[in-house]
């Protein structure tokens, strides 16, 4: 059996594994089950490495109550695909090993003085989209690895704590 066939089989059971089978999803609005998918399809970039190797890389440094910011630049365009963050959000833990703690969606905006509506994101209207001036984007944090007490989609996270 080849590498590509294990991991695809891998994916699949760590996909069935989070989501589940149960009847659990019935009482889950649809957003819920989209970030029940959304956990699945980046469980990989746990490891910091596999995001490296992939291309992420640490363009922020740390950004207090957020992490460091590792971006794809070839995935910043104007579509919102769930199962393609343009961004990781990353905190290093007491031994120094970056952990994942959210994922952030980034979409150019032409012209800042007339953005339009926000991307279509997640079902419903529970995601909040914001605009970051500095980079033209319209941006969606999405705390799935780490609990944000101020809301899932929120884009700072008090539990992530002013410096490291």
């Amino acid at each position: 059996m080849k590498t590509v066939r294990i991991r695809e089989i891998l994916g699949l059971l760590m996909m069935i594994a989070i989501i589940g089978c149960s009847d659990d999803n019935d009482d889950l609005e649809p957003w819920q089950l989209e970030v029940d998918e959304l956990k699945a399809a980046t469980a990989k970039y746990v490891n910091v490495d596999v995001a490296t190797a992939e291309g992420f890389f640490d363009a922020s440094g740390f950004v207090p109550n957020m992490g460091h910011h590792y971006i794809l630049p070839e995935r910043i365009d104007e579509t919102f695909e769930l199962s393609k963050p343009e961004i990781l959000l990353y905190v290093p833990n007491a031994n120094g090993v970056m952990e994942i703690v959210a994922v952030e969606y980034a979409v150019p905006i032409e012209d800042l003085d007339n953005p339009g509506l926000p991307p279509e994101g997640f079902t419903g209207k529970d995601d909040v989209w914001e605009i970051n001036p500095n980079l033209k984007q319209w941006q969606l944090h999405v705390w799935i690895y780490t609990e944000n007490p101020e809301g899932i989609f929120t884009a700072h996270n008090p539990a992530i704590g002013e410096g490291n």
